[in-house]
Order: structure tokens, then C-alpha cells, then sequence
């Protein structure tokens, strides 16, 4: 009782004194460890009980994958449901009603597809985890870091035209130790998100630069950041800082999730500094 204050323990353990049989039961600890505690009676020579053994197992991982299972389903039931939903009721009202209209006729269509598009990209955002989570063997090799970054910005050219968002590419053409397909996912997603979150007419700033024992890459941008509140869930997945913007940006709530898993798969780490209006820089390090 020095060791578990809690009142079920000591039940137990007299319980199992007196020979009966006890059930495990669950415990939290204070510091908030799940642990699971079995008793059984150790008799001696002559049948009687002189001693009890309480075994406690540490199941707190195995809850929290539990829970983050149970709630990762809960999302993607939640976030598939709504464009289903569009998707349906624009359909049935054309089978239904059959409106003249030819310009609500096509109005109808373009939201059906506009929908069927957000759920083929939740589906392959999700498939894209499933395969960085699966275990896959890391494949590195020495890759010129800057040439990746030119290329990934020239892909997005159009969109930063779009939105007049000028970038500034500051990084020695070095070569560093990463898995490529891991790290153009990576770099990938947090330039959409530069891109996507900035203001019109804004910039982003992409650094890097050689730092202890390995290389860090930064990614600046002047778009509207993220309250400090947020700061510590919007690698997780599906969330969103703000539901509406990110859905008429056409952001699945994943990328961050990806991009997090995609760097520290191989070793590396992610971190954000943000401030709300202000702006957001994120840093991928990448060890020697």
C-alpha cells in the first residue's frame, strides 16, 4: 500500500490471503500509467496461505494505441461522412426531380465532383500513411538537397502565381543522407501548406543550412500561423485549426500527419514556431 494507494489493492490482496480467488483489476496511477493487477495465493507445505504474489502490467502504450485507434476511426467516419453526404443529396435531387435548369444541372455535377475529389484525396492521403506506418524499409541515400527543393517548388509554380506568393530559395546545393521518396513527401506538404495558408501576395522563405551533426531545412512563410493552443495537435491527424479554410482549400488534415511520420521514420525530427497572424517556420533536421 506504500507503493499503490489505492483501495481495490489492498481488497485484493486480503482477498487472496484468505485463499479465494480475486479477478485483476485495473489501475491509474497518479502520474497517469494504466496498469493491470493480478494477485494469486502462495501456500506452503502444510495447504495454508503464508504469502501473496501481485503482479502489475504496464498496459499504458497499449491503451493509448487503443485510443488512438477508436479515435482515428471516429475521424475518418466523421470526415468521409460529409462529402457522402453532398454527394448523395445532389444525386438523389437529380434522379428525383429532374430540374430544366441546365445551369443547375451542371451547379449539381460540379459538387458532386467536387466532393467525389476531396474523398479520392482523404483515400490517398490515407493510403500514403498506411505505407510510411507499414514498416517499410528505410532506403537512404546521398541525394543533392537542393535540387530536391527546386524541383518541388517548380511543381507548385502555378499556385504561387495564383496567389502573386513570391519564394525565396536560400540552401547550399549540398548533399545529405535522406530516403528521397520520404523527404519529398515531406517537403511537399508543408510547401502546400506555406502555400496554402499564406496571404495573397505574401512570401515564403526556404532555408537551409548545415547544423550540428546533420542538416536543418526551413520553411517560412507569412501566412495567418497558428494560436499557441493549436501548436500542439496540428500534427495530429486530421486536425484542423480552422474546419472552413481548410476545407475550401481542399486540405485533407493529413499532410502534417505524413510529413511528421515521413521524417521521423528515418531518423529525423519536425518542429513548428508559430504566431498567430504572424506567420509559421518549420523545421525538418535531418542527422548525419
Amino acid at each position: 500500500m506504500e507503493l499503490v494507494r489505492h483501495p481495490s489493492v489492498g481488497s485484493m490482496v486480503h482477498d487472496a490471503l484468505r485463499g479465494q480467488d480475486v479477478r485483476p483489476i485495473d489501475l491509474t496511477t497518479n502520474s497517469g500509467r494504466a496498469l493491470l493487477a493480478e494477485a494469486a495465493s502462495v501456500r506452503d507445505l502444510s495447504g495454508q496461505v503464508d504469502r501473496v504474489v501481485i503482479v502489475f502490467h504496464d498496459l499504458t502504450e497499449i491503451r493509448r494505441t487503443e485510443r488512438m485507434r477508436k479515435d482515428f476511426i471516429a475521424n475518418v467516419s466523421h470526415e468521409f461522412k460529409t462529402p457522402l453526404t453532398s454527394i448523395r443529396g445532389y444525386a438523389e435531387t437529380l434522379l428525383t426531380s429532374t430540374p430544366r435548369d441546365t445551369e443547375m444541372i451542371r451547379e449539381f455535377l460540379e459538387a458532386i465532383e467536387r466532393n467525389a475529389i476531396s474523398l479520392q484525396a482523404m483515400v490517398d492521403d490515407l493510403l500514403v500513411l498506411a505505407r510510411l506506418e507499414s514498416d517499410l524499409p528505410i532506403d537512404k541515400v546521398r541525394l543533392n538537397i537542393r535540387e530536391l527543393i527546386e524541383t518541388e517548388v517548380r511543381s507548385r509554380s502555378h499556385l504561387s502565381r495564383d496567389k502573386e506568393i513570391t519564394i525565396d530559395l536560400s540552401c547550399p546545393s549540398t548533399e545529405v543522407s535522406a530516403d528521397r521518396l520520404r523527404l519529398t513527401r515531406a517537403v511537399s506538404n508543408l510547401l502546400d501548406n506555406a502555400i496554402h495558408y499564406n496571404r495573397p501576395g505574401g512570401k515564403i522563405e526556404i532555408i537551409g543550412r548545415a547544423a550540428d551533426s546533420g542538416f536543418a531545412l526551413e520553411i517560412k512563410d507569412t501566412g495567418v500561423g497558428i494560436a499557441p493552443e493549436n501548436l500542439m495537435r496540428i500534427f495530429e491527424r486530421f486536425y484542423r485549426v480552422e474546419k472552413s479554410r481548410t476545407r475550401e482549400s481542399g486540405s485533407t488534415g493529413l499532410g502534417l500527419a505524413i510529413a511528421k511520420h515521413a521524417v521521423e521514420s528515418q531518423g529525423g525530427t519536425i518542429s513548428v514556431v508559430s504566431k498567430l497572424g504572424a506567420g509559421s517556420t518549420f523545421t525538418i533536421f535531418l542527422p548525419a
